[in-house]
């Protein structure tokens, strides 16, 4: 295997277990059912870049992490051995995306920019020219959403790349898609967050953001909407596009909201981490630490995971806030973490990808 192409072996076995793109899933529910009490550092890999601020991906027990320098690395989650690299066009500011054996990967600053690699045959399957894009792509099912800097929004075919629908927008898009069968879910550099059809791209409803931008990408469950605003509001909104709850917070929300049956959790740059009760916006408690949060959230049944510009990574129990463990870091982070059976995955500032077990 080797830097020219990623390539892996087809005895791989299939888990349904997996952290396929960012959030986890389509809806970005970033929750692994299990129960843990503690994090300990088994690995750590230097692939010599950066990384933005989404997450890696796990899938059978291989890690995907995309850099700035448009490489993705594939790496063992349990040893962080390197399996194989490759080099896309373009900086990667997102995570990439992966159901059964396609990868998808979108990139900035290029010429094609949307990729559908095999990663059995380390071929390219199809690939196409956008926009930049600076969001995660969503998959759902054998479809592929995903949204660029100029405000465009694609729907495409995983297997051919065919174009669905393709609307544009006033404003630049950073946030990445939460998708279920019937609705997608968006906010843009408008000031507005988007309710579109998931099946033709027609707008079915928008929600106007007075105090600006929206760079926080968006979480549902079955009821709700919860996306974070560039004015530090953290809103719920019904799928229907109707206002739940509004929540202030001293700053900017990068960092995606995550949801239980309980709570809604969030970080924020005014450096609070903040558990709110997830029907009315009250808020049950609130972690302070001395640096800015924009990465967004993990969960298991018990335990909420972050890190934090202040270069440490954080436990947190769900039950009352309580910092169960702090682990200090040599990079700030802004990466999500991921998390694949009994291991969590992260990235940070000094370039390398850092490899936990969930004890």
């Amino acid at each position: 295997m080797s830097c020219a192409s990623l390539r892996l072996p087809r005895e791989l076995k299939t888990s349904s277990a997996g952290w396929a793109m960012y959030g986890r899933d389509a809806v970005h529910s970033s929750m692994t059912e299990m129960t843990s009490t503690r994090l300990e550092q088994i690995w750590n890999h230097n692939v010599n870049a950066g990384f933005g601020n989404f997450s890696p991906i796990i899938k059978n027990g291989i890690v995907y992490v995309g850099t700035l320098k448009g490489e993705i690395y594939a790496l063992d989650v349990v040893t962080g051995k390197e399996f194989a690299s490759k080099t896309f066009n373009g900086a990667i500011f997102s995570g990439p995306a992966i159901s059964d054996s396609i990868m998808v990967v979108c990139s900035s600053q290029s010429d094609k920019n949307i990729f559908a690699y095999d990663i059995y045959s380390g071929s390219i399957i199809w690939s196409k020219q956008i926009a930049d894009v600076e969001s995660s792509p969503t998959i759902l099912k054998s479809e592929i959403f995903v949204a660029t800097v100029k405000g465009d929004f694609y729907k495409f075919d995983l297997q051919t790349g065919a174009e669905i629908f393709h609307k544009n927008f006033i404003g630049p898009i950073r946030s990445s898609p939460a998708v279920d069968d019937s609705l997608c879910v968006f906010g843009c550099d408008d000031g507005n967050v988007y309710g579109i059809s998931a099946v033709d791209g027609r707008q079915i409803w928008k929600y106007d953001v007075p105090q600006g931008g929206i760079w926080c990408s968006a979480s549902m469950n079955d009821s709700s909407v919860f996306i974070g605003t560039n004015g530090g509001r953290l809103l719920a909104l019904g799928k229907d596009g109707k206002l739940e709850f509004d929540f202030a917070t001293d700053n900017k929300i990068l960092s995606m909201p995550i949801t239980d049956e309980r709570c809604v959790y969030f970080g924020c740059d005014d450096g609070n981490f903040y558990a709110l009760n997830i029907h009315s916006g009250a808020l049950i408690w609130k972690v302070h630490i001395d640096a800015p949060i924009t990465s967004s959230a993990s969960q298991t049944t018990n335990q909420v995971f972050f890190g934090g510009l202040d270069k440490n990574l954080y436990v947190i129990e769900k039950s009352d806030g309580k910092v169960a463990q702090e682990i200090s870091l040599p990079g700030r982070v802004r990466t999500q973490p991921a998390i694949w059976k009994n291991h969590l995955v992260v990235g940070a500032e000094d370039s390398d990808v850092y490899g936990f077990e969930i004890k």
